[in-house]
């Protein structure tokens, strides 16, 4: 289940980086977002070795395979419109802030009695980072809408 939500960080950051190219003038932004999504993965790959070697655990039954799944489909629908539709700057955003705020409504990152304290980090650092995505999204947005 684990590998299925770092596979989802890497599709949000594929997402990401074809904004970027979709958008130069706004490349530095969705870069930035791009890159901590690729360390959001490594964050949850690097738990997933701890975990099989022993040095932390996870609380499994916290994850739906098809909720999971229904995710990733949706993040393929949404590069899949990114590289065949034109899409405005805006659009981009708010499909950006609705990816984001459906990891933190899915509860993805959501910390159990179950997990070990390393884990409980990694999952904090990664519904924070979640967080801090949303915010710095709807500033944008803010900034576009002239709010």
């Amino acid at each position: 289940m684990m590998q299925m939500l770092a596979a989802n960080e890497e599709a949000v950051g594929r997402i990401y980086e074809a904004y970027a190219n979709k958008f130069p003038e706004h490349e530095q932004f969705w870069f930035g977002l791009a890159m901590e999504e690729a360390d959001h993965s490594n964050w949850i790959f690097e738990l997933l070795h701890k975990v099989s070697k022993g040095s932390a655990s996870i609380y499994e039954d916290r994850f739906h395979t098809e909720d999971i799944q229904r995710f990733q489909d949706y993040l393929e629908e949404q590069l899949d419109i990114v590289r065949q539709e034109k899409i405005s700057f805006v659009d981009a955003l708010l499909t950006a802030l609705d990816i984001e705020e459906s990891l933190v409504e899915r509860r993805f990152f959501h910390v159990f009695e179950g997990d070990s304290e390393e884990t409980r980090s990694v999952l904090e650092y990664l519904a924070s980072a979640t967080e801090n995505h949303i915010k710095i999204i709807k500033r944008q947005l803010e900034q576009q809408k002239g709010i």
